[in-house]
């Protein structure tokens, strides 16, 4: 190509979270019908949909799968691969992922008779992880978002937002990368709108020229905002005006056809350009490890933890895929099934109508029953120790210490015996715990960091956490070889029956919230923080890791450049939005170490199917790494429904581990 080429790859989703089911039909007629007309016009159009949405279009309308199947013959439009349903791939096991993508490629195939040649990240969520998966099931290519990625790559050039890049996954697998963008889409929409005047569209569109652009996305966004108005915000902009907003785009493209400075172009004929002794790209980073699209109110904890019931939506899923794992089911009905219930629009601005519906067709599979254990006599080689502020465990090789005026937070959990605690910190071979007020010089850190607790902030009321005082119990369990530590603990919302298990040969305690306030809450909660002592770990070489949908662990550094990364996964984006980023914790834990020593904050997807967050700052001369479990954050897609999800699936169970070990 010796001019620049632009692109369009239109998202049509007949799944979309707020459009009732009765008006599929409209949404063909007014929105899917004209990009049809469009394609026949001679402008090349990319539509990227789902295979479920492609069945549903045929339900309604089989004139338009038919016309669709001749264009695509005809080389006017090219189809961008989804998979079987729109699902958030960082949140769900690999093989879910594969089996949604095989799905959506047979549908394709037996409806379409094409295999498309790129796949879009389903809302642009990516993952190192799933590079590898994607490669495997053939795709030449992906395409996602380059300004929220580029956002955190400061260094990254602006020259490479011009052209197809090369992106390398958690193994090493390399693909080329077509580009979306969020500015330039939602300038394209707010022309489309009649927001903004065709000159000052035209007026963006030549500075991002200007730059040397060789290949250029001008829409990758929704089909259905065009012409109708899925009723998500307040802000969504008016229909107004004589003319369609299709025909506005009409006009538009029609002017850029005539030019003589760009050409249209179907998405797949721009892979040729990329540069393959250009740079490998690695989209993700520490303070995001799962960059999605558009704004930062939209991140992985969207589809995780927030909406009607999120949490309980995935834990009931992870139930369904390790009991069809289990007993080596294949049936294809059943794993689209589970697809269906994993798509991202049941987690967003779902109808109620529609809500309803999917709770009423969905199976109950309860987390399996705790199994009490008997006790014995504790063995002569562990000691328990009960002080006034403390209670002790000691083994011939580690030590745990609970504080007995904050709840049974960690005080140190750790290696070799019980030792005093210095300046404040867990003790000096104590791996994790509590950093004391005063610990650091700094006023801003100025206060007590526990590990092992629970903080619930709900909405225009104070904080409650388990930070109490309690009277514990213990008892020693020979068959799991555990000492199991049991409080009341007093809080603002009632008594919380906490259980701590030491299981002494597996470097690992257990923490249970037998009761715990129904979910979803409304408001933050946050639990199983662990806060790694700053004199065990070795600020060169820190590190974090952990799955985000993918067979291998994305490891990321915390130290680069002689200085620490600097961020945190937690803070608000805005009063509305409450954390920046997550992590999908796919293989059930998240991990922290150097060199010599680790920590895992491990929670069975089965039990809680929460999200890992870390915090990562510098502090005077040392350091302040933190991580936690959120099982509820909040979002412009949180709804206290009138049918809970717990309420018909079972609730979470509240339980995570927190397990120590050193590097071979």
């Amino acid at each position: 190509m010796t001019k620049p080429a632009l692109y369009t790859a239109f998202h049509l989703n007949l799944a979309f979270s707020s459009i009732e089911e009765e008006d599929r039909p409209i949404v063909i007629e007014r929105c899917y019908w004209p990009l049809l007309h469009l394609a026949e016009q001679g402008f090349p159009i990319g539509i990227e949909m789902t295979g479920y949405t492609l069945r549903a279009i045929g339900d309604h309308s089989p004139a338009w799968v038919g016309r669709f199947r001749e264009l695509l013959q005809e080389g006017a439009a090219e189809l961008i691969a989804s998979g079987y349903t729109q699902m958030i791939a960082p949140l769900v096991p690999p093989e879910v992922t594969r089996r949604n993508l095989a799905y959506g490629l047979a549908d394709y195939e037996r409806i379409l008779g094409v295999r498309p040649e790129i796949a879009l990240l389903n809302e642009q969520a990516y993952a190192p992880g799933l590079v590898p998966i994607y490669h495997e099931m053939g795709f030449k290519a992906l395409m996602m978002d380059w300004a929220e990625p580029a956002s955190h790559h400061r260094e990254w050039p602006a020259e490479w937002s011009l052209s197809p890049q090369r992106i390398e996954g958690a193994d090493g697998t390399v693909m080329p990368v077509v580009w979306s963008d969020a500015m330039s889409f939602q300038k394209f929409q707010r022309y489309a709108h009649g927001e903004i005047d065709p000159e000052d569209y035209v007026e963006f569109l030549s500075g991002q020229l200007g730059g040397g652009a060789t290949a250029m996305p001008i829409y990758t966004s929704d089909a259905e905002i065009f012409d109708f108005r899925p009723g998500r915000f307040e802000s969504e902009a008016a229909q107004a005006g004589t003319i369609s907003e299709f025909d506005r785009i009409a006009l538009l493209l029609t002017a850029l056809k005539k030019s003589d400075d760009v050409e249209l172009c179907l998405p797949s004929s721009v892979i040729p350009l990329v540069d393959q002794d250009g740079p490998l790209l690695h989209l993700e980073s520490a303070a995001v490890p799962v960059p999605v699209k558009k704004q930062r109110k939209y991140n992985l904890v969207r589809w995780g933890v927030t909406g009607r019931d999120d949490l309980s939506l995935n834990t009931n899923c992870w139930r369904r895929y390790e009991a069809l794992m289990a007993r080596g089911v294949q049936d294809e009905e059943t794993w689209r099934s589970l697809c269906r219930a994993w798509a991202s629009d049941l987690r967003t601005h779902i109808t109620e109508k529609r809500w309803r519906k999917a709770m009423e067709a969905a199976p109950t599979l309860e987390a399996a029953a705790e199994v009490d254990a008997t006790e014995a006599p504790l063995p002569d080689d562990i000691k328990v120790t009960i002080t006034k502020r403390y209670l002790s465990i000691e083994t011939p090789t580690q030590h745990l210490m609970l504080k007995l005026f904050r709840g049974l937070a960690v005080q140190s959990f750790g290696y070799g015996p019980v030792k005093q605690q210095v300046h404040g910190s867990p003790g000096p071979e104590g791996v994790v715990g509590t950093l004391a007020h005063g610990f650091f010089k700094d006023i801003l850190y100025g206060a007590d960091f526990y590990s092992g607790h629970l903080v619930f902030e709900p909405h225009n009321s104070h904080k409650v956490t388990d930070l109490a005082h309690c009277v514990p119990e213990w008892r020693w369990l020979p068959g799991p070889r555990a000492v199991e530590v049991t409080a009341s603990v007093p809080s603002a919302k009632g008594p919380l029956e906490k259980k701590v298990r030491f299981y002494v040969d597996e470097s690992r305690l257990e923490v249970l919230y037998a009761s715990l306030w129904d979910c979803p809450v409304d408001g933050v909660l946050r639990l199983g923080h662990i806060t790694l002592n700053p004199q065990t770990f070795d600020k060169n070489s820190l590190y974090m890791s952990c799955h985000n949908g993918g067979e291998l662990p994305e490891k990321h550094t915390l130290f680069k450049n002689g200085k620490l990364v600097v961020f945190d996964h937690g803070r608000h984006v805005s009063r509305l939005v409450t954390a920046q980023t997550a992590q999908g914790m796919t293989g059930g834990y998240l991990e922290l170490g150097d060199d010599r020593h680790f920590v895992r904050l491990e929670m069975a997807r089965t039990d809680a199917a929460g999200l890992g967050m870390v915090t990562c700052q510098e502090v005077d001369d040392l350091y302040f790494i933190r991580a936690s479990v959120s099982l509820r954050e909040v979002d412009e897609t949180s709804v206290r429904p009138s049918l809970g999800a717990a309420s018909v699936f079972g609730a979470p169970v509240v339980r995570y581990g927190i397990r120590i070990g050193r590097h071979d």
